[in-house]
Order: structure tokens, then sequence, then C-alpha cells
């Protein structure tokens, strides 16, 4: 594993018209991903159009979104596809709102995605993995792949590193506790964690109840991502 560890640009933000705000979390060759802070009181309704398919997940509150004939309502932890070049207009159903948007930058266009079919853990079958975890693929493809992932109770994962991927982590309940070979365990941040590749990690839970977050990870060419580094005796 090499030794240098890409750190982490700080988050940039701009004012959608105070208090609203987009805050830029990543923005790379492979993943452009941001958050956005929304109230009703300065934001009710915003357009969006961009050249390249985009997946935007609701992390907090309820937005009501069309785009020419088609239109649907998205409650906390569901998620669509914008089409690209498409205009969508998104009204705010609650007070606030905060989205997640995000966007594999190496395609314009991504055919398996259906604009505004929504998605969530309620309509994609869950996977069970190691050590109980769960979890829900609400997004597939060639670029990489966008889940919820269900951590249980006092959970504990071995430390390791992708060998190609780079991942995306954010807590939508609970605290999720991140260590790398060198650092104790440590909270995660509310804007979540980027994980580039062949960089250590390992994820726990030590509450009494189940976590889930979203997951946001670029293609592996191999089958063999995931490599455990072996502690030393």
């Amino acid at each position: 594993m090499q030794e240098d560890n890409p750190i982490t640009p700080k988050p940039i933000r701009y004012s959608l018209g105070e208090p609203s705000e987009r805050v830029i979390i990543l923005q790379d060759d492979e993943l452009y991903i941001t958050h956005e802070y929304l109230y009703q009181t300065a934001t009710p309704t915003r357009f969006y159009q961009y050249e390249k398919d985009t997946f935007c997940f609701v992390i907090k509150g309820s937005i009501y979104l069309k785009q020419n004939d088609k239109e649907t309502a998205l409650k906390e932890q569901q998620g669509v596809w914008l089409g690209a070049r498409e205009l969508n207009i998104a009204t705010l159903l609650s007070p606030s709102t905060e989205i997640c948007l995000i966007q594999f930058k190496k395609s314009h266009s991504n055919n398996a995605a259906i604009p505004l079919q929504k998605v969530s853990s309620g309509t994609v079958e869950s996977v069970v993995g190691r050590n109980h975890t769960q979890s829900w693929p609400l997004w597939q493809g060639q670029l990489g792949r966008i889940s919820l992932e269900l951590y249980p109770p006092h959970y504990t994962e071995p430390l390791y590193y992708q060998k190609e991927a780079t991942q995306y982590l954010l807590p939508l309940n609970g605290k999720v506790l991140i260590s790398d070979k060198k650092t104790k365990m440590e909270e995660c941040d509310a804007l979540g964690k980027v994980f580039f590749k062949k960089v250590a990690r390992a994820i726990a839970n030590q509450s009494t109840t189940s976590v889930i977050a979203l997951s946001i990870t670029t293609s592996q060419r191999s089958s063999k991502g995931r490599v455990l580094i072996l502690k030393r005796p």
C-alpha cells in the first residue's frame, strides 16, 4: 500500500441567498459531490440543469421535483436521477431541506438511469454483508455505486483499503467512527468523509442501535479491490 495519503480538500461554501448555501465536498476527475442547505424563506424553488446526469439524494426534509411531464416527491433517504441537460424544478416541501448532488464525471449520460424514478431502501432489495451489515444499492453502473449501508450495533470492521476506488461516506443517523492505521477512532464529520484509493480505514458503530450511511464509490477494475491490512504481531 502506498504511504502517501491524499489530503481531503476543505469544503468550498457558496451562498444561495442566506441562510441557504451550497457546499462542494469533492471535485476531481471522477466524482463531484455537493451538499445544499435550502430554506423555504430564502429559496422556496430552485432550478437544476446539468451537462451530466446528476443523482439527487435527500438527506433531510422533503422536496417536490418536476421535469417536463414527470414529477415526484422525495422524502429523507430517497433519491432520483436528474437527466442531463433537462430543466428540473425543485420546490421545498419542508421549512428546511438538505440534499446531496452526485456526478460521476467520466460520463455525460447514464443510460441505466431513469430520470425521476425514485429509489430508496424501500424500492430495492438489500444485500447482507459481513458481520450482519446490510446494503441497499440505490444505483450501480460502470462508473461506480451509490448505496445505503447499515452498520449494526457494536460493529467494528478490520482495517482495509481500496486498491483503485474512491469512496465517500456520509452518516445519516447516529455516529459512525473511523480510524486509520495511525489514529484512534474519531467521529465522522457531519459533511462526511472522502477516502481516496489506497487510504486505510476501519469503520465502527459502538452504539446500541444500527447506523445508516450513504456510500458513494467509484468503479473498481478488479474484483479484488478491497485489501485487508494485517496487523503486525
